[in-house]
């Protein structure tokens, strides 16, 4: 520390220039014996004699003190040009002391005293030269009697002088001069010049750096007491600068220099006791000295007890008086406090928000430098938080803090120059900043980071660096992490699949409420072997959670659950619920099962309109179901106007994403017309298609074409493999076929047993033509045993169906008897029923029946018109009984 202060000194001593008794008890300090001859001598005008009764009356020696006396003497000893006594009463008039004060007058006597060579007057003189005190200020004497002075050894003037020197105050700065003279009162045990001296080694001012020196004259001074050396001494040695770290002794030194009030030893010493460095923690007398030094201005210590308070650590928490000592050290410009002071406006945290105030307080603080302010600052500007949004002054203080290392600014900058927001966008330094966030550790920027090596964005793409900062952020809790880290687990993405830790992490996720997670951790639960064991009803909890965020695919597969009562009990009314929360979110699936509801009235009223209405949303989002059904409702009209090209639209769009259903309907339209112009090769096309897919009715339909030769050239080789494909998926009509070609050899070998197998096939699935002609194998014994009575049972079955030939061979059964017994009844009522279907040699058995009156009333005129019906039919014997 500096000392400019005004330094007075009475001389207290006197010449011993003449050999009397006065002088001869003075030099034995036998001041009672002395103080008669040397007030004799005085009385004569002896000036020494003069001096020393003015001595004897000033310090009460040998006498009672008598400040009148004392100044009356040394005015006699002054006026005859005595220099010690000018010196002495000079300070007496300064003073005050026994007259009334005058500066003036001191000034007079210290020149008077000065101008003899008297050093201590000299010193004095410059001091009120310097300060302006008596006399007008006037640097450059001042600096002349320091001069002289110092030249003479007083050390009080050496300091003085070299602290002009030092800031060139009033004369040309000159550190090597200031170090002189520094030295020189150090030498003679100044302590103000030991701490300065030690100040100009500590900092290689006006000297090369010497820590061992600086920390010889910090010592010196501070074993004199000096707090200012205390406190530097103490600083050295916590932070060891230039020495070995010893905290017990910087506790000693800052002590010494705390009971002395020194400050910034208080606040230093404070912190000691709050770290526990050196001394055990004791929290009480950290906030003890942190107040001490508070309330002396400290600013360190103001912002520390600020923050005492704001916490509660280690006293009561106290926001207002947190608030109290932030602002107090904010006011004096501390940008820490600056910064903490504005974050409390900035969130109400004990005062009523203020953003404005909260503005004031970080623009302070960052225009200092602090970066978390400049950080703060930059926020606000960028969102507009309480003041006008600017995002060129956003990215300013954003770059500001940033490049002081301030990991929340680096993320933000790197945002904005990734987004392009506010600025030019800028992926390489979006991908420089949030790397260097990342480092610090910063959850936010390293799951930034993986993003951008995930995606190849503003960089090469690197799955294994992705996974890298994906799993730091995770670590972290960082849920938006944790989700896409599972994913890679999950996909085998960067790294070895591992459902275990897929698992793992979802449900780290899932249980922050993080509804991706959420949703993909109930399906893991649902699903068999995936990472952990199934338990539907886990599932339907995170489904649930999921869903209750507004996760549509959640909300589906929740209704999937309640409507199937799968893992839970079945309720349609909250299926219905739920797939309406997912259909008006835009979920296709959703709304391809909510109009289902609707179509059928599957646990709520049948609605064509709104089945119609949800299916077009599902559809228009091309969700294949939905099309197919939304074509199936133009095509029929089924709740709505028939509209065959809307169907054929329909279709068509569903066909083309390889959906087999819509493939083959498309086919089926082009086949017969139907709606639209008859084309038998797109038929064929689509027929393909659908039949490639395994689609049963196509490979039929398939099959078909290639048989009769429609649209394409015949190939029964190809129609008998389609058939077989469809055949041996059950489909019942390609059974028929296909054994209808075994049966009769028709583009394959002929195989009796293996018509019979599929004529079987397919009576057996309700096929009416394989039930006739599986019944004709049985009643001719045609490559197997004759049997009449399954012939009668598969004609029965065939009939039943309305096929004209079954009902026509049945009625023949019941006439002749054959496997059954004679029936004529049934025999008219089943002759009947075939020849309105236009059967001849049914019309003319119904003929002879009239005509004979055989199983009813003989009637020639309805016999007469059979025959003639079976003639028309190119039945010959009919045209015969007609002649």
């Amino acid at each position: 520390m500096k000392n400019g202060l005004l330094i007075i000194s009475l001389c207290l001593f006197s010449f011993a220039g003449y050999a009397n008794q006065c002088s001869e008890y003075w030099q034995k300090e036998n001041y009672e014996k002395a103080f008669t001859p040397c007030k004799e001598e005085a009385e004569q005008g002896n000036a020494d004699a003069q001096y020393n009764l003015a001595l004897m009356y000033d310090n009460g020696d040998g006498t009672e003190p008598d400040k009148q006396k004392a100044f009356y003497w040394y005015t006699k000893a002054a006026e005859q040009g005595y220099p010690n006594a000018q010196h002495n009463l000079a300070i007496m008039y300064y003073q005050g002391e026994g007259i009334e004060q005058d500066k003036q007058k001191a000034f007079y006597w210290f020149t008077k005293a000065a101008e003899q060579g008297y050093p201590d007057a000299q010193y004095n003189i410059a001091v009120m030269y310097n300060n302006g005190d008596g006399t007008e200020p006037d640097k450059q004497k001042a600096f002349y009697w320091y001069t002289k002075a110092a030249e003479q050894g007083n050390p009080n003037a050496q300091h003085n002088l070299a602290y002009m020197y030092e800031e060139g105050d009033g004369i040309k700065q000159d550190k090597q001069k200031a170090f002189y003279w520094y030295t020189k009162a150090a030498e003679q045990g100044y302590a103000d010049a030991q701490n300065n001296l030690a100040l100009m080694y500590d900092n290689g001012d006006g000297t090369e750096p010497d820590k061992q020196k600086a920390f010889y004259w910090y010592t010196k001074a501070a074993e004199q007491g000096y707090a200012d050396a205390q406190y530097n001494l103490a600083y050295m040695y916590d932070k060891g600068n230039g020495i070995k770290q010893d905290y017990q002794k910087a506790f000693y030194w800052y002590t010494k220099a705390a009971e002395q009030g020194y400050p910034n030893a208080q606040s230093n010493l404070a912190y000691l006791y709050y770290q526990g460095e050196g001394i055990k923690q004791d929290k009480k007398k950290a906030f003890y000295w942190f107040i001490k030094a508070a309330e002396q201005g400290e600013f360190y210590a103001q912002n520390n007890l600020a923050l005492m308070y704001d916490n509660g650590d280690g006293i009561k928490q106290d926001k207002q008086k947190a608030f109290y000592w932030f602002t107090k050290a904010a006011e004096q410009g501390y940008p820490n406090a600056q910064h903490k002071l504005a974050v409390m406006y900035d969130e109400g945290d004990g005062i009523k928000q203020d953003k404005q105030k909260a503005f004031y307080w970080f623009t302070k603080a960052a225009e200092q430098g602090n970066p978390n302010a400049q950080s703060n600052l930059a926020y606000m500007y960028d969102k507009g938080d309480g003041i006008k949004q600017d995002k060129q002054k956003a990215f300013y203080w954003y770059k500001k803090a940033a490049e002081q290392g301030e990991f929340y600014a680096q993320n933000n900058l790197a945002y904005m120059y990734d987004e392009g927001n506010g600025i030019k966008q800028d992926k390489q330094k979006a991908f420089y900043w949030y790397t260097k966030a990342a480092e610090q550790g910063y959850a936010d920027a390293q799951y930034n980071l993986a993003n951008m090596y995930d995606n190849g964005d503003g960089t090469e793409p690197d799955k294994q660096k992705a996974f890298y900062w994906y799993t730091k952020a995770a670590e972290q809790g960082y849920a938006d992490a944790q989700y896409n880290l599972a994913n890679m687990y999950d996909n085998g993405d960067g790294t070895e699949p591992d459902k275990q830790k897929a698992f793992y992490w979802y449900t780290k996720a899932a249980e922050q409420g993080y509804l991706y997670a959420q949703y993909n951790l109930a399906n893991m639960y649902y699903d068999k072997g995936n990472g952990t064991k199934q338990d539907k009803q886990k599932a339907f909890y995170w489904y649930t959670k999921a869903a209750e965020q507004g996760e549509f695919y959640a909300q589906n597969n929740l209704a999937l659950m309640y409507d199937n009562g799968d893992g839970i009990e079945q309720d349609k009314q909250k299926a219905f619920y739920w797939y309406t929360k997912a259909a008006e979110q835009g979920n296709p699936i959703a709304q391809s099962n909510l109009a289902y509801m609707y179509e059928e009235g599957d646990g709520i009223k049948q609605d064509y309109q709104k089945a119609f209405y949800w299916y077009t949303k599902a559809a228009e989002q091309d969700n294949a179901y939905a099309q197919d059904k939304l074509a199936y409702m133009y095509h029929q009209g089924e709740g709505i106007k028939q509209d065959k090209q809307k169907a054929f639209y329909w279709y068509k769009k569903v066909a083309e994403q390889g959906y087999p259903n819509a493939q083959h309907k498309l086919a089926v339209m082009y086949d017969e017309g139907d709606g639209i112009k008859q084309d038998k090769q797109k038929a064929f096309y689509w027929y393909t298609k659908a039949a490639e897919q395994g689609y049963p009715i196509a490979q039929h339909n398939l099959a078909y074409l290639y048989y009769q030769g429609e649209g394409i050239k015949q190939d029964k080789q190809k129609a008998f493999y389609w058939f077989t494909k469809a055949a041996e998926q059950g489909y019942p009509n390609a059974q028929a076929y296909l054994a209808y070609m075994y049966n009769n050899g028709d583009g394959i070998e002929q195989d009796k047993q293996k018509a019979f197998y599929w004529y079987t096939k397919a009576a057996e699935q309700g096929n009416a033509y394989a039930q006739y002609n599986l019944a004709v194998m049985y009643d001719e014994g045609d490559g197997i045993k004759q049997n009449k009575q399954k012939a009668f049972y598969w004609f029965t079955k065939a009939a039943e169906q309305g096929l004209a030939d079954a009902q026509r061979n049945l009625a023949y059964m019941y006439y002749q008897g054959e496997g059954i017994k004679q029936d004529y009844q049934k025999a008219f009522y089943l002759f009947t029923k075939a020849a309105e279907q236009g059967d001849a040699y049914a019309r003319y058995v119904l003929a002879l029946m009239y005509d004979e009156g055989v199983g009813v009333k003989q009637n020639k005129s309805l016999a007469k018109k059979y025959y003639q019906l079976a003639c028309d039919g190119d039945y010959k014997k009919a045209c015969n009984k007609l002649k």
